[in-house]
């Protein structure tokens, strides 16, 4: 694991090692800011399969809010 000299992570290896809380946010938050933070760093950093998985739990919560 590398690390920059402030001791954070490179952008792709925050978003690999915190794909679950990433993934968290983007389902529950309830701030719109940050779900787009959070789905930014994905399609930014992520790894293809992992926009690809966003994506379509974003399809699912988008299908499930028009049936309500």
């Amino acid at each position: 694991m590398a690390e920059y000299e402030d001791g954070s992570l490179p952008p792709r290896e925050y978003v690999r090692e915190n794909k679950e809380q990433l993934e968290r946010l983007i389902k529950h938050s309830n701030n719109d800011f940050v779900r787009a933070l959070a789905i930014a760093a994905f399609v930014e950093y992520g790894d293809d399969a992992s926009v690809e998985s966003i994506t379509k739990d974003l399809e699912r919560i988008k299908e499930l809010e028009e049936v309500r």
